[in-house]
C-alpha cells in the first residue's frame, strides 16, 4: 500500500489500534487570521460579509492578538478529557455527551437527552483522537514522512471537499488547507493546523504522547465537571424552544411574532438575560431575520443610528450599512422590553417588528 493508503487506513481504523492516551495539548490561535479566514469563506460562497452596527456589543479583535493554551489530555477511544492549566477549565467527553466548565460555568449536554453527533462543534479537541471525522471532508495528499519524538508520523495536507463544506461538523476550525501529522501505528493526530492562504490561523498540537496505559475511569464521569443545569450562559447543546416556553425564565415581558414560528435560547452576561430568537418551521430559508430581546442585555448602542418611527408610532433607531445595503437592524421598546431585530430584507424587518407581541401566559 502507498504512504497515503497507509496512513487514511489507520485514520480510519484509529479507535481499534490503541486503548488509552496521555498527552500534554497545545492550543494556539490567530485571532486576526482566524476572522480573515471566516470572510474569505464567505466571499467564496459569494455571500455578502457581516458587517457590524455601530454600537453592536461584540468588541472586534485586536489586530495580531494570538491566543494560547495547554493543558493535559486523557482519552480512550470513546472517551477525553482535557484538564487546560488556565484555572479550573476542563473538558470531558463520553461517546455523544459532553460538558465543559470554563470560569465557572458549565455548558453541555443535559441528562435524559439523546446524545448529539456533531459534538465536534462544541469540541473542536476530539477530533485529535477520532481523526476519521474529517475524512468526508477533505482531500489529502502526502507531505512527507517525520518523526515526532520517536514515533514515525505521517504529514498529509488536506484542502476540503466542497467550498460551502461545514468544517465544525468535522472539527475542523476556519480555514481552506489543512496539514495533519498522523501517528502512523494509532492513526491519532498529534498535530493539527489549519491554513487560509499563506497564514497559518489555528494549531493544536499533541506533546509527549503516550498510548495503552492505565487510565482511572472516574476521571471520564461528567459529574465530575458539573451539573449543566444550574449554568448560565444556557449551553449551546441546548435544544432550542419556542418562545412561549422561555417566558417563566426571563425577568422582562417576552415577545414573539404573532403569525410566524421562532425558536430561541436563553443567553446571558454581566448586563443580564436575553432571549436570541431566530426563524423555524414555516418561514421560508431564505427570509434570514432574527432578533434579541432584554431589558438591556445584549444590545447594540444606536446613539449613531437614524431616528425613524414604526407604523404603530413606536419611536425606533435604524441602521443598514452602505457597503450591503440590503442589510438591516432596527433598534426600539415594546412593552418593557428592548428588541434589536437583524437580517436582510428592509421590509421584511418592519414586518416583523409590527408582528411582535406579549406572548400570553
Amino acid at each position: 500500500m502507498t504512504v497515503l493508503g497507509d496512513a487514511l487506513e489507520a485514520m480510519v481504523t484509529s479507535t481499534g489500534r490503541w486503548t488509552s492516551l496521555r498527552a500534554e495539548l497545545h492550543w494556539r490561535v490567530d485571532g486576526e487570521a482566524r476572522s480573515a479566514a471566516q470572510k474569505a469563506t464567505q466571499a467564496a460562497l459569494g455571500l455578502p460579509p457581516v458587517i457590524f452596527p455601530p454600537g453592536a456589543p461584540w468588541p472586534s479583535a485586536a489586530a495580531g492578538a494570538v491566543e494560547q493554551r495547554s493543558g493535559s489530555l486523557l482519552a480512550a477511544p470513546d472517551l477525553l478529557r482535557i484538564d487546560w492549566h488556565d484555572g479550573d477549565a476542563v473538558t470531558v467527553v463520553r461517546g455523544d455527551q459532553w460538558r465543559r466548565r470554563r470560569d465557572g460555568q458549565v455548558q453541555g449536554s443535559y441528562p435524559g437527552e439523546p446524545g448529539n453527533r456533531a459534538v465536534a462543534l462544541w469540541i473542536s479537541e476530539l477530533v485529535l483522537v477520532r481523526p476519521w471525522q474529517v475524512l468526508a471532508a477533505l482531500s489529502m495528499s502526502v507531505r512527507g514522512v517525520q518523526d515526532r519524538q520517536g514515533r514515525r508520523a505521517t504529514w498529509l495536507r488536506g484542502v476540503l471537499r466542497e467550498p460551502g463544506a461545514l468544517r465544525q461538523i468535522h472539527g475542523l476550525p476556519a480555514g481552506d488547507a489543512y496539514d495533519l501529522v498522523v501517528d502512523d501505528a494509532t492513526g491519532l493526530l498529534v498535530e493539527l493546523t489549519a491554513w487560509s492562504g499563506e497564514r497559518e490561523v489555528e494549531r493544536a498540537t499533541l506533546g509527549h504522547p503516550q498510548v495503552d496505559g492505565p487510565l482511572e475511569a472516574g476521571r471520564f464521569e461528567l459529574d465530575t465537571v458539573g451539573p449543566v443545569e444550574d449554568s448560565e450562559p444556557a449551553s449551546p447543546g441546548r435544544r432550542p424552544r419556542r418562545l412561549a416556553a422561555l417566558a417563566g425564565e426571563v425577568d422582562f415581558t417576552l415577545l414573539s411574532p404573532r403569525d410566524e414560528a421562532y425558536f430561541g435560547s436563553v443567553d446571558a452576561d454581566e448586563d443580564g438575560i436575553a432571549v436570541m430568537a431566530y426563524p423555524s418551521g414555516g418561514r421560508p430559508l431564505d427570509r434570514r431575520l432574527w432578533f434579541v430581546q432584554s431589558r438591556g442585555a445584549r444590545m447594540a448602542d444606536p446613539a449613531q443610528w437614524e431616528t425613524i418611527v414604526l407604523a404603530d408610532g413606536t419611536p425606533a433607531r435604524w441602521w443598514s450599512p452602505a457597503a450591503d445595503p440590503e442589510q438591516g437592524h432596527l433598534r426600539f421598546e415594546r412593552a418593557g422590553t428592548q428588541v434589536w431585530i437583524q437580517g436582510r430584507d428592509h421590509q421584511g424587518i418592519h414586518d416583523l417588528a409590527a408582528g411582535l407581541a406579549p406572548v400570553r401566559p
